[in-house]
């Protein structure tokens, strides 16, 4: 395209600068020399004045010459040239003779040219004004005759330098040359080179087309950041990676591009597929109020955001309630529940589902209500485009076996000082587990870590706030618990103990649990808003067919 707009723009130009001439009265002074050559359709249109153009142009050449008619080529052609008087002749400086030139060592090899027709009787021709870089050296040949010039016309226009000498032979100057011969006033001859029917078309953008650049996926990438710690990046030159405000790290594309790491903080706006959402001077604590919002413009055609949450400590929640502190998701799909979260969460994640979102932005915020305590979170979010969890799961795991544990579950902070664990009220998302080939059951074992804490503990009341399941006892139906639970095998769970009496009868104890239904495996938790307790860390396992 922008091959297209250059070639019309030249067109444009070369019939500009002829029509002026018409218009001031000297349309002879402009005579266009080339040869003519078929286009596409087999002819070729004149215009009058000497100027040739052509359907599809392959090359135009353009001479100004003051005084020169069309006529007076015709009589020159028959009659020896003769000097004539012009009313109020102008003077031409005669310019300086340069000193001569030492004798090349080495024969030059002559550059490629264009035969075109002479443009004149053969004249004494001022020496060659020396090179410039505007235009290239033009190789010459010596006249066999000489003669007067013809005077110039008078004219208002300033004078115009001393031509090059004429030749049978003129060299090809490049467009963007010949636009700056033009404008800068530079002898007025140029050859217009337009781009030919079959050449190759270029594919790229802007002036990025003259430059060969090389072109790579904008693939996901990883750098480690110490012992501990890696980061995920996209592959980006190192130049688009500065100009897009990441930070380019180590090399990728077989040292193409670099690996290009994006962190954004509080007030941001970010449309990359992959970015780290810090909080201030991470991974400093924070210990001030703050209201910080992160806002994320979807791609085309995501369904999904996923949350892995490296660093999150924030205050723990009063009575089950995030009060001092909130993490807040919104944007997404309405009918989809994404509970508010506070407490300590490192190494849990979400989905974020917004396929049926009319806002195409989800906004990340994060509320500090009170002073004093320290926060601090890094959070990493990724525009999901495949691997999609199930619709409206929370939480998706893909693996074979992994650990799942509630929300505000770990008692030990780096950070936060209160180490009482809770899950949170007005719970209500499903846990989703990718089902392996030749997968017939999933086992569930409670991970025994001893503590001033139960392991396990979802709690339900009566309306006399007695408890439905002893202390220490394991509570299975929809009797012992109707309010809190997670379900297994369409069995609600709840108690201090993990056990539904398939594997043991004996209630006191944490037994296995498996999961043996058909179909997609869920698992989802509900609380209420009255009572909480610590809530669940569970080990799974997929287990092949027998």
């Amino acid at each position: 395209m922008l091959l297209k707009h250059s070639d019309a723009l030249i067109s444009a130009f070369v019939l500009t600068l002829y029509y002026v001439g018409v218009a001031a009265g000297n349309a002879s002074d402009f005579v266009t020399m080339a040869d003519l050559r078929r286009t596409r359709r087999g002819h070729s249109l004149s215009r009058p004045g000497g100027l040739i153009m052509e359907g599809i142009g392959y090359q135009y050449t353009m001479r100004y010459q003051p005084g020169f008619h069309l006529l007076k080529l015709a009589q020159q052609e028959e009659e020896p040239p003769a000097a004539t008087e012009a009313p109020l002749p102008m003077p031409i400086p005669t310019p300086a003779t340069p000193p001569p030139q030492p004798a090349p060592t080495e024969a030059e090899e002559p550059e490629p040219t264009i035969p075109v027709r002479p443009t004149s009787a053969p004249t004494e021709e001022p020496p060659p004004p020396p090179a410039t870089d505007s235009m290239m050296p033009m190789p010459t040949k010596p006249s066999p005759s000489s003669g007067p010039r013809p005077s110039p016309k008078p004219s208002m226009r300033p004078p115009v330098p001393p031509l090059p000498p004429t030749s049978t032979k003129s060299s090809i100057m490049q467009p963007h040359q010949t636009l700056k011969n033009l404008l800068f006033g530079s002898p007025i001859e140029a050859n217009l080179i337009l781009k030919k029917p079959n050449a190759p078309r270029s594919k790229g953008k802007g002036f990025l087309s003259l430059f060969e650049v090389i072109k790579f996926p904008n693939t996901r990438c990883s750098v480690s950041m110490g012992d501990i710690r890696s980061m995920e990046g996209v592959c980006y030159h190192e130049f688009e990676c500065k100009s897009l405000g990441g930070i380019p790290t180590e090399s990728c594309a077989e040292g193409v591009g670099v690996c290009c790491v994006f962190v954004n903080g509080c007030g941001d706006v970010t449309s990359q597929q992959i970015l780290y959402f810090e909080s201030p001077n991470y991974p400093n604590a924070v210990r001030e109020m703050m209201i910080c919002v992160l806002i994320i413009n979807v791609k085309k055609g995501v369904q999904q955001l996923r949350l892995d949450f490296q660093m999150f400590e924030l205050s723990r929640p009063t009575n089950g309630d995030c009060l001092d502190d909130q993490f807040i998701v919104s944007g997404h799909n309405t009918n989809f529940q994404i509970p508010v979260l506070c407490g300590i969460n490192t190494g849990q994640h979400i989905y974020i589902h917004v396929g049926d979102s009319n806002e195409s932005k989800v906004y990340l915020s994060v509320f500090l209500k009170v002073s004093g305590g320290g926060r601090s979170f890094n959070i990493k979010v990724t525009q999901v485009d495949d691997d999609l969890a199930p619709n409206n799961c929370l939480q998706y795991f893909t693996e074979g076996e992994g650990l799942i544990k509630s929300f505000n579950y770990d008692s030990d902070g780096s950070i936060v000082d209160n180490r009482e664990a809770t899950y949170f009220n007005n719970l209500n998302y499903a846990i989703c587990l990718a089902r392996l080939k030749n997968v017939c059951s999933v086992s569930y074992n409670t991970e025994q870590l001893g503590g001033d804490q139960p392991d396990f503990q979802i709690v339900n009341k009566d309306e006399a706030e007695n408890d439905l399941i002893s202390d220490g006892q394991a509570g299975a139906g929809i009797f012992n618990c109707p309010d809190d639970f997670i379900a297994i095998n369409s069995v609600p769970l709840c108690g201090e103990r993990f056990n539904d009496g398939r594997e043991s009868d004996d209630y006191t104890v944490h037994a296995t649990v498996r999961d043996t239904a058909a179909g997609p495996i869920i698992l989802p938790f509900r609380t209420d808003s009255e009572y909480v307790g610590r809530g669940f860390r569970l080990l799974y396992r997929q287990e092949l067919c027998v």
